[in-house]
């Protein structure tokens, strides 16, 4: 079921206590990548997790050092329920940052979320990071996504990026393109 209306969520910043909740978030982001549902999924694109327990409890336990990882959250009877994540990478050459770990529920997309959660990374990026540029890595063949992207005003660089698990490919010869946001 995807949502038709923007719901109430709000984005705040990953803490160290939300290792409690490594379970959610790892059902997220596999979820909006590897499932049949949403139009996220790159289920017919690559193959195993996006993300895993490890990876997750890393991005938990070293957030600030120096990413960022940010949860978009809808409050609840039983408290906040995690549906979505991003994280913004700073690029060492002190420009930049780049946006990943982007992810949103299936049960949640095309309600405003991943929106939201990008415009609050690009905040970080300007405010808090005091940084130029945004960048994101988008494969070449979801053309839905790329074009989701330059609607929020991202614009393509003409890099095209190896993808960093090729063993993981189910289509051959697939790269990312870099696309890029002056902030």
């Amino acid at each position: 079921m995807v949502a038709t209306t923007q719901p109430q969520v709000f984005i705040r910043e990953c803490v160290p206590d939300d290792i409690k909740i490594k379970d959610t978030i790892h059902k997220v982001v596999n979820a909006a990548y590897r499932s049949e549902g949403g139009w996220t999924t790159e289920s017919k694109i690559v193959s195993g997790e996006r993300a895993t327990m490890q990876e997750v409890e890393t991005h938990i336990t070293k957030n600030r050092s120096p990413n960022v990882l940010l949860l978009a959250l809808l409050p609840g009877e039983n408290g906040e329920q995690v549906v979505g994540t991003v994280q913004v990478q700073p690029a060492a050459d002190g420009k930049e940052a780049e946006i990943g770990f982007f992810s949103v529920s299936p049960a949640h997309q095309s309600g405003g979320i991943g929106g939201k959660l990008i415009r609050e990374a690009i905040r970080v990026i300007k405010e808090d990071l005091k940084l130029d540029y945004a960048m994101v890595h988008v494969l070449e063949n979801r053309e839905d996504i790329l074009k989701w992207y330059n609607k929020l005003g991202f614009r393509e660089t003409g890099e095209r990026i190896e993808f960093v698990w090729p063993d993981k490919l189910l289509v051959k010869d697939l790269h990312f393109l870099e696309l890029k946001l002056k902030v």
